[in-house]
């Protein structure tokens, strides 16, 4: 199904850095974990940013590293590469193939952190509920069950366990399917529909607090 791996930026952005008024930020930071990594020029800024995916491509192809090439080539970015092999080196993005032994050990250390507001259903689009601010168009349109992703996927502490929870209430509906059942099924599903909430930044992705706590305990 996956010619190539899908792209996925981590951390929550804090926003540019500018050390004198009315000149361009020196660096960009990043919240992630326990600590503040700096994007240290526009081009590293704008190559995550689109790491994000753009609203209106993400619900029709996998956003990979081809995706993001061309939508850089097109907002007159011409070495994306180069800058996405820097990003991946410093741990703000993943490259991940869903089901893969990768992904796995991914969603074991990694959790996701829920943004904005539930807005329900537009009245133009029955079916799909908005994710975004109050008194404004929503920034992210999903259906329920990502929908519902958003919503509780955050109460877990790694991407691994909220698909087994999700799984685990999904069986108590009579009327459930097999693969909505199925925590694999559940976090593959969950890994192929997550740039529908990032490009709307509607979550993020994290390193797991309790995860790198455990650790750091555990090594003390």
């Amino acid at each position: 199904m996956y010619t190539e791996p899908l792209v996925f930026p981590l951390g929550h952005p804090m926003g540019p850095f500018h050390q004198h008024r009315g000149e361009p930020p020196a660096y960009w930071v990043v919240r992630l974990g326990w600590d503040s990594p700096l994007l240290p020029d526009q081009a590293s800024a704008d190559v995550w940013r689109l790491a994000h995916g753009l609203p209106e491509r993400v619900h029709d192809e996998p956003w990979t590293r081809s995706a993001l090439r061309e939508a850089a080539l097109e907002a007159g970015m011409t070495d994306s590469d180069t800058v996405l092999d820097t990003l991946v080196e410093r741990g703000l993005v993943v490259e991940l193939t869903p089901g893969s032994a990768e992904a796995t050990e991914f969603a074991r250390t990694h959790r996701v952190q829920s943004l904005l507001l539930g807005l329900g259903q537009p009245a133009d689009r029955p079916g799909v509920d908005g994710i975004g601010l109050l008194g404004m168009p929503p920034l992210a349109q999903v259906h329920p069950a990502t929908y519902e992703f958003w919503q509780w996927g955050h109460l877990w502490p790694t991407l691994a366990e909220a698909a087994d929870g999700l799984a685990e209430m999904a069986a108590r509906d009579p009327q459930h399917t097999r693969h909505q059942a199925d925590p694999v099924a559940v976090l593959d599903r969950l890994f192929r529909e997550l740039h529908g909430l990032l490009c709307g930044n509607a979550v993020y992705l994290d390193r797991s607090l309790a995860v790198a706590d455990a650790a750091r305990n555990a090594s003390g």
